[in-house]
């Protein structure tokens, strides 16, 4: 089974990565989305604890796919006015033994969020309305709760609704099938949606 992967880097010198990382996952959300596909992957080769990295790939086993998407008008216009380099459809190297990453969302930190928080809430305040009581918020016990290394990143959705992919990465020991979530993320519950660890062949452009 071949993979196929392009590559954007954010040339800017100072620039946020998380926020570049939310908008080239939006143009795949919404690629994913009208041609109904779960099949193109996102990886972060330079992750770290520190940064999301300054580039962002994509995977597939479509290359058909994967150079549709390649040219979709916002990462050719953040080409021509010299913020992103692009690569090429490149195929993975299986033969190198290449190690592979889920990178999923981390749902248990996104609900520690200031804005999650509010969400919610205002969903048992309404819920408490429409029972015809007041309601009353319950004295918050704080719990002491190790979670992973993620990095959150701003999206905006298509109804305008702002809110933070929070973003997990988990080694795992083979390739898993390639089903991922329209924003291009597997599932750490589940173990789906794996993508080859791409650092090695992450160059500059």
């Amino acid at each position: 089974m071949n993979r196929y992967f392009f590559y954007i880097r954010y040339l800017p010198e100072v620039v946020n990565c998380e926020f570049l990382a939310g908008k080239c996952i939006r143009i795949l959300h919404a690629f994913q989305s009208r041609f109904e596909l779960r099949s193109i992957g996102v990886a972060f080769p330079e992750w770290s604890a520190s940064s999301i990295g300054t580039s962002i790939a994509f995977v597939s086993e479509s290359e058909r796919s994967l150079a549709m998407l390649r040219t979709q008008h916002y990462f050719t216009r953040m080409v021509e006015e010299g913020y992103f380099a692009l690569s090429d459809i490149l195929l993975v190297p299986i033969e190198l033994g290449v190690p592979e990453v889920i990178y999923y969302r981390e749902r248990r930190l996104e609900k520690e969020t200031a804005a999650a928080k509010k969400r919610e809430f205002k969903r048992l305040q309404n819920r408490a309305i429409s029972r015809g009581v007041e309601y009353k918020p319950k004295e918050s016990q704080s719990k002491e709760s190790v979670l992973p290394l993620s990095h959150l990143i701003p999206f905006c959705s298509s109804s305008g609704r702002v809110f933070n992919l929070c973003i997990g990465r988990l080694d795992c020991n083979q390739l898993i099938n390639d089903q991922f979530s329209s924003y291009g993320l597997g599932n750490r519950v589940n173990m789906t949606g794996s993508v080859p660890g791409l650092a090695p062949f992450i160059k500059t452009l």
